[in-house]
């Protein structure tokens, strides 16, 4: 635990040097020692900010600081840190050919809640899990991964959203002749042509067994071989955020998530 812990603050330490961040002379935590604090919370506390903080302080890794103060700096960390760290790390991952795209659900609160749920309102917010047979109330989290399982792009959707337009949204900053490997729920030749045309990339997508053109035997053996390497990302991910996701504000929500990414990204 102390090992990821000083991991976890190195790296956005030296993320914010590297972006040129200074804090204010009057601050008594960094912004470094803020972001390590909401990523502790994730990573071994199930998100929870006052057990970070409590732990943290009591082994004098920070200042003691009270929970009040630590939301206020945590909600003034500009998006774009954020996105900054992810990147930063899927820039070393970038250097493999291969990626994998998938999807799963992260609920805000059980079923029997939606009427009161605060976060989001909507009935697009209602998505369906066809593996369970089930619905639920919440986002959809698709996800560009590498090989290694470090993730490279992520993208948050309405729980009801179809995984092909999500990817349809997403940026595709992938090497040229990058192969980016998904299941049926990502078929669609137009965009595979797009792709392949404008960024390079080919999108490998197995076919219905209804349609003429199937792919080759091999590259179909190839990339179920290579998503089956990754799936325990993609479950990982999706058991750690199917346990209660606590938040008030709909940024506070998708920053644990995403924070949820990262850390794993980064600690395995």
């Amino acid at each position: 635990m102390p090992e990821k812990i000083i991991t976890l603050y190195c790296f956005f330490d030296d993320l914010l040097k590297a972006l040129g961040h200074q804090d204010d002379f009057q601050a008594q935590v960094s912004t470094a020692e803020i972001m390590t604090v909401a990523a502790v919370a994730v990573e071994f506390f199930t998100g929870n900010h006052q057990k970070s903080l409590d732990f943290l302080t009591s082994h004098h890794y920070i200042k003691a600081f009270s929970k009040s103060r630590f939301n206020r700096r945590l909600h003034r960390i500009p998006e774009t840190l954020w996105q900054f760290s992810l990147a930063l790390l899927a820039q070393i991952h970038k250097r493999t050919k291969t990626f994998i795209v998938d999807t799963f659900p992260v609920p805000v609160c059980r079923n029997i809640r939606i009427k009161r749920c605060k976060i989001y309102k909507g009935e697009e917010y209602r998505g369906y899990i066809a593996s369970k047979k089930e619905y639920f109330y919440g986002l959809k989290v698709c996800l560009i991964v590498a090989a290694s399982g470090c993730t490279v792009e992520l993208v948050f959707a309405p729980g009801s959203t179809a995984d092909i337009d999500i990817l349809r949204s997403m940026d595709f900053e992938l090497p040229g002749q990058s192969a980016l490997i998904g299941d049926k729920g990502f078929l669609d030749r137009s965009l595979e042509t797009d792709l392949k045309q404008d960024a390079n990339i080919y999108l490998i997508v197995p076919r219905r067994s209804n349609m003429k053109e199937q792919l080759d035997d091999l590259v179909q053996w190839v990339a179920g071989s290579m998503r089956k390497r990754v799936e325990t990302t993609f479950s990982q991910l999706a058991e750690r955020l199917a346990r209660s996701v606590h938040a008030v504000t709909a940024r506070g929500f998708e920053l644990k998530i995403f924070l949820t990414v990262l850390t794993y990204s980064l600690l395995g």
